[in-house]
This record gives structure tokens, C-alpha cells and sequence, in this order.
């Protein structure tokens, strides 16, 4: 099979990791860019279970007495001459 890139730059890309040493040619590059998109793809994804405030209550940090309250938001004062 013969592959052609069509951007240059993807080119030069490809040449630059070839020549830092960690690939030793195209094939391998490949081989290894499309081996973490398969290891990606096999990783499921985390979906969250229970409510917000499920989690907050759960959490390590309830009881610290942590202050979580906004500090006020003070508009400007201008002139309009």
C-alpha cells in the first residue's frame, strides 16, 4: 500500500520525530499513532452517578468549613459629561 500526504507540514512533522530518535521510520510512527488511538478508544469513559448534591455531600472535604461564599462585585462609577 502507498500512502500519500498531502500537507506539507504534517511532512515535516513526521520527518522531525524520525530524526529526534523516536521513531526509526514512518511505518513505526504510525504504527504508534494509531496503536493510542485504539487505546483511547478502549478506555470508557467515566459517566457520573448520582446527583450534585449526592457528590458534594460525599465528599472528602465536607465539614472542612471551607468558605465558599463570592465576594461582592462592586460596579465602577463614572461620569457621563
Amino acid at each position: 500500500m502507498n500512502l500519500e500526504i498531502h500537507k506539507p507540514e504534517l511532512v515535516q512533522r513526521m520527518q522531525a520525530q524520525i530524526k529526534t530518535g523516536h521513531f526509526h521510520d514512518t511505518d513505526e510512527l504510525i504504527e504508534k499513532a494509531l496503536d493510542a488511538l485504539d487505546e483511547k478508544a478502549a478506555t470508557p469513559s467515566v459517566i457520573p452517578q448520582g446527583t450534585l448534591h449526592e457528590f458534594f455531600m460525599n465528599s472528602p472535604l465536607r465539614g472542612a468549613n471551607l468558605d465558599l461564599e463570592r465576594a461582592g462585585d462592586y460596579p465602577r462609577t463614572f461620569d457621563l459629561e
